[in-house]
């Protein structure tokens, strides 16, 4: 695990138990665009080393494996499961708001309409929001400051006499000093 630009690495070792020396003939992986692999010989037969390092250094998961083939009769295949999570910086969360069905005919209560999502800092730099962008104009946003460049709340409602009828699909940008891209933040329901 690490974050985004990390070079992440782990060292393995594989010894033959004493009498059933093997050698390793071939070392192959379904994630050939994701990660890198070096195998050394640390004594022929016995001993073996397999550095493996992440490529890709952006936001996400990896999963998958490596596999060596060996002269060994026991183990002619030695599978090694893959998983890299490399997170980003700046989280928020929860990323998708659901409001369920807004019935706009009766009362409604306000708090049904006002949601709040949490932007952290992980670490580096101070953390700052830049600019909060809604994708209509029945969202309002207010940000509030829980503690300066590590974290942020931002209060979404949503403007009930603007409200339009039929299944919301909308989406609230929020850029930062510490990605290009913005931070996304969806908005589900239905207005009935």
């Amino acid at each position: 695990m690490g974050y985004e630009g990390d070079a992440l690495s782990q060292k393995l070792t594989i010894s033959a138990i004493e009498g059933q020396e093997f050698d390793i003939t071939e070392v192959k992986t379904d994630l050939t665009d994701k990660i890198k692999y070096k195998l050394e010989t640390v004594k022929k037969g016995k001993e073996y080393t397999l550095d493996v390092a992440n490529i890709s250094k952006e936001e996400g998961l990896i999963r998958g494996q490596i596999e060596l083939k060996t002269t060994s009769q026991k183990k002619p295949s030695i599978t090694f499961p893959v998983f890299v999570k490399i997170q980003s910086e700046v989280e928020v969360k929860p990323s998708t708001l659901y409001f369920g069905k807004i019935d706009t005919k009766g009362p409604i209560n306000p708090e049904m309409l006002t949601k709040s999502v949490v932007l952290n800092k992980a670490r580096g730099d101070a953390l700052e929001i830049k600019k909060v962008k809604e994708s209509s104009n029945w969202i309002k946003t207010k940000t509030e400051t829980n503690e300066k460049g590590v974290q942020y709340t931002i209060v979404i409602t949503l403007d009930k006499d603007k409200l339009p009828k039929g299944k919301l699909d909308e989406k609230i940008e929020i850029k930062t000093n510490k990605k290009d891209q913005p931070l996304i933040v969806t908005i589900k329901g239905e207005v009935i």
